[in-house]
């Protein structure tokens, strides 16, 4: 019964797939930021976007969906319904869609897929920008106290960005990726990413650069949105424990270490924490926060692998860890876990299987690691496009002097000679390679 329900599942995600494709398929292979589409499609729908709970709108480079994953455990655990609307997705494209509380079902995901294409009539659209119709179209068609959006790439003209009265805005870390699309400065990707604020609401932001900051702050002005950066000068101080938010001069709430590993994640916990302290619409209790803390979850971000089929085909005295990471701030964010890590674990040696698209600055993302690692293990990723072959990957690792082996599979790279004993291997570079662990975890 349980393969039967894992093939359908696995069937109906590639057929939607197929499906989502082929009615996004009139548009240009380039990416070409606009909201005219989606407002145009939005506008034959009635404009569900306008129809929306309480929202919150979230930009940034690293760290949105595990902030995301903090406010929502927080929300519910206060007895909120929560709508939902994150990417990419790891396994299926139904984790994209919550809907008061729940992930949606294929059988809802497919009628509003069709619906939204036949209203479109095969007029130019992204896939991206399907999706986020078919978010709000599903949102403005069930009950919930809030709704928690993600942008997808940027900020200004990202689709999402067709919101018009966020009760709230959080911008998380700002670093360089996707430069081909946002600027190659941190001036011009943090400007993007400023586009979310809105006139009259406040805008959170993580600690950020002290350019990505200025630039931030003169926005905020531009736009009109008052804005609040957790630094620990004002608003948050990092103790070994936890955290504490100053609410005014005279209030400050204690808050533990997030269940997320790495002290990015901290980081994330705490901008989480401040903006449900500070928004001045949402009713929430330091416990229902201190619980979402401590209890939220996100596939895929420093996870450990404790069970399954990667467990079996390991040796015993390794560990197996999962982290989706993919650019410079990623790479920093892993170099640190490993810094800490080294000083409290038994285990000697430490080894990278990764994969990455073509568009990842994949040398500096290395160099950021090699001093910390004693090999790494490419290997393909299976069905992508625009991915790195062995052959590049080889010549990145010779440019910096990084030891280096191939296997063709995340399962034959396990199964090396190449893992050695007391080790922790870290399998990251791509969502699409953590994606291909999870799946063979649970074959």
């Amino acid at each position: 019964m349980f393969l039967k329900r894992k093939n359908h599942t696995l069937i109906s995600n590639k057929v939607f797939l197929e499906r989502l494709e082929k009615f996004s398929s009139n548009y240009p292979r380039v990416i070409n930021l606009s909201l005219n589409r989606i407002k145009r499609l939005l506008s034959h729908l009635d404009n569900p976007h306008l129809k929306l709970p309480p929202t919150i709108h979230i930009a940034g480079t690293n760290g949105k969906g595990s902030t995301i994953a903090f406010l929502y455990e927080s929300l519910k655990s206060a007895g909120k319904k929560v709508h939902v609307y994150t990417s990419p997705h790891i396994l299926q494209v139904t984790e994209r869609f919550v809907i008061a509380n729940k992930e949606v079902s294929y059988k809802k995901l497919f009628e509003t897929l069709d619906y939204c294409a036949k209203v479109n009539k095969g007029d130019p659209i992204t896939q991206f920008e399907m999706l986020t119709c078919i978010a709000f179209l599903l949102m403005s068609n069930s009950k919930a106290d809030i709704a928690l959006i993600e942008t997808g790439l940027g900020g200004r003209l990202d689709a999402t960005n067709v919101i018009k009265n966020p009760i709230l805005t959080i911008i998380t870390s700002i670093s360089f990726d996707h430069v081909d699309f946002l600027g190659n400065s941190l001036q011009l990707i943090a400007t993007e990413k400023a586009g979310i604020m809105k006139k009259g609401s406040i805008c959170i932001s993580a600690p950020q650069s002290e350019i990505v900051e200025k630039v931030l702050l003169k926005e905020s002005i531009v736009r009109k949105s008052k804005l609040i950066v957790c630094n620990k000068n004002s608003i948050v101080r990092y103790c070994s424990d936890g955290f504490e938010v100053k609410r005014t001069k005279n209030i400050i709430y204690s808050f533990p270490n997030p269940a997320l590993k790495g002290h990015h994640q901290i980081i994330n916990a705490a901008l989480a924490a401040t903006s449900l302290l500070l928004c001045p619409k949402l009713d929430i209790s330091i416990n229902h926060i201190k619980y979402g803390i401590s209890s939220a979850t996100w596939q895929g971000r420093l996870e450990l692998i404790n069970n399954g089929n990667i467990k079996n085909i390991t040796p015993s005295n390794c560990e197996v860890w999962l982290d989706g990471g993919h650019n410079i701030a990623g790479a920093e964010a892993i170099k640190n876990w490993i810094i800490v890590d080294k000083k409290r674990t038994r285990l000697k040696h430490f080894i990278l299987i990764c994969g990455f698209l073509k568009n990842k600055d994949v040398k500096n993302i290395l160099t950021i690691l090699k001093y910390n690692i004693d090999h790494v293990i490419f290997v393909p990723l299976i069905d992508t496009k625009n991915a790195y072959c062995y052959k590049d990957l080889s010549n990145i690792a010779k440019s910096i002097n990084l030891k280096f082996y191939y296997k063709n599979s995340i399962k034959k790279a396990l199964e090396s000679k190449y893992i050695l004993k007391d080790s922790k291997i870290l399998i990251f570079g791509s969502i699409y390679l953590v994606g291909e662990a999870i799946k063979l975890n649970k074959d």
